[in-house]
């Protein structure tokens, strides 16, 4: 179940995402992507589909999970649902579905690139699919969402109760941006979870280190 194995990372993070949000936000992002994951997965039937399991876990986080990125999240679940009821559990599904939910992203949450929030993992990192040959190289796409989740370090930010803390966040990542990185990470997973022993520990992901 991807939304289960994303829990795993989330639960695995959840420390160093808590940290993270302590520089710049409430503090509050890891509390939140793990609790509005358990949620989810607590209702996702065991014979679910990836496109029901997907969509619940949408509904969940836009009815119950707080703070700025819950319901961004939940936005982003929700335009990739449809792709997958449409298409199966495809390459195809996940990048076009991703791609409407980063849209929706940017239209509610008003984000751009360079803002310093998950759109500077999830614009670049798809950007990058769009140019990759099928099948997808998945382990190479969630190495490369850690990456651009971590660039977001050099980043003034620019939106939400961030902007207020300006220079003092610049040298740690946004905690929106690597959530999004251990969703590519569950992804890699998810497609092959021979995959799973050549990806970094979530913990070390978050931390921005790569397997030893």
């Amino acid at each position: 179940m991807l939304m289960r194995t994303y829990l795993d990372a989330a639960e695995a993070a959840h420390a160093e995402l808590t940290r993270i949000d302590q520089v710049a936000g409430d503090g509050d992002f890891g509390d939140n992507l793990r609790d509005g994951l358990r949620g989810a997965v607590a209702r996702i039937p065991d014979d679910a589909d990836l496109a029901t399991e997907v969509s619940i876990a949408a509904t969940w986080f836009l009815d119950h999970v707080g703070g700025t990125s819950g319901p961004l999240i939940g936005l982003l679940l929700q335009a990739t649902a449809p792709h997958l009821a449409e298409h199966g559990d495809t390459d195809t599904a996940l990048r076009d579905g991703l791609a409407d939910g980063l849209a929706a992203i940017e239209r509610v949450g008003e984000a751009k690139v360079g803002d310093r929030t998950m759109v500077d993992c999830l614009a670049p990192t798809l950007a990058e699919i769009r140019d990759m040959p099928a099948p997808l190289d998945w382990p190479a796409v969630a190495r490369s969402a850690a990456r651009h989740a971590h660039a977001t370090a050099g980043l003034r930010p620019r939106m939400g109760r961030a902007s207020y803390v300006g220079d003092r966040a610049v040298g740690t990542p946004d905690a929106g941006a690597v959530g999004i990185a251990l969703l590519f990470w569950a992804l890699a997973v998810h497609r092959d979870t021979g995959e799973r022993e050549l990806l970094p520990d979530p913990a070390r992901l978050a931390e921005g280190k790569e397997q030893p």
